[in-house]
């Protein structure tokens, strides 16, 4: 029996938590942000491919405190709840410093997962492809609708959202080329 490398697999795991910490880490280090604020902007705003769940954004939290990398403290405004609220300490922002470098150079867009799968739409009969890549094409149009309606003042501050307005229209495309394809071949 040969051995596979799942290699790339850990590489890419380890990469993607790379990527989820230094997000949190740049979302913390310009303001203080209690973790409500923190999932309401991870839930609204385009995350480079990253997504981060609201468990594993406090997970995330936790393991950056716990390496001393945040800092929480509970705040109490009015009759409001208490809540934690986290801001990057002088050794999160060295490391936030260190693996900003470092990602720059890496070619991330090349490894999203959801691209993958599309190496096996052979395998499926040609109108099944199709109907399923019509739902995936919807749903990159109206994320792609979200991405072009955003302010100005929210691109500005936020670059990396053009390029992901970007892939989206390469992505629809793409989609709109291949559909053409699939339903030529369904109808064979």
């Amino acid at each position: 029996m040969r051995a596979v490398d799942y290699s790339h697999i850990l590489t890419s795991h380890l990469w993607n938590n790379v990527i989820k910490k230094l997000l949190l880490l740049g979302l913390l280090r310009g303001q203080k942000l209690h973790g409500y604020g923190l999932m309401e902007y991870l839930n609204s705003h385009e995350s480079g491919g990253s997504a981060i769940g609201k468990s594993n954004a406090y997970r995330l939290l936790r393991v950056l405190e716990t390496d001393g990398l945040i800092r929480s403290r509970t705040e109490r405004d009015g009759n409001r709840p208490e809540r934690h609220v986290y801001e990057v300490t002088d050794e999160g922002e060295v490391l936030f410093q260190q693996l900003l470098l470092e990602s720059l150079a890496e070619d991330a867009t090349a490894d999203q997962p959801g691209i993958a799968v599309l190496n096996y739409l052979d395998t499926l009969e040609p109108s099944a492809a199709a109907a399923q890549l019509q739902i995936r094409r919807d749903r990159v149009v109206e994320r792609h609708r979200g991405l072009a309606n955003l302010s100005d003042d929210v691109r500005d501050l936020h670059p990396a959202l053009d390029l992901s307005l970007r892939q989206a229209e390469v992505e629809i495309q793409w989609l709109d080329a291949k559909l053409v394809e699939l339903r030529e071949q369904a109808a064979a």
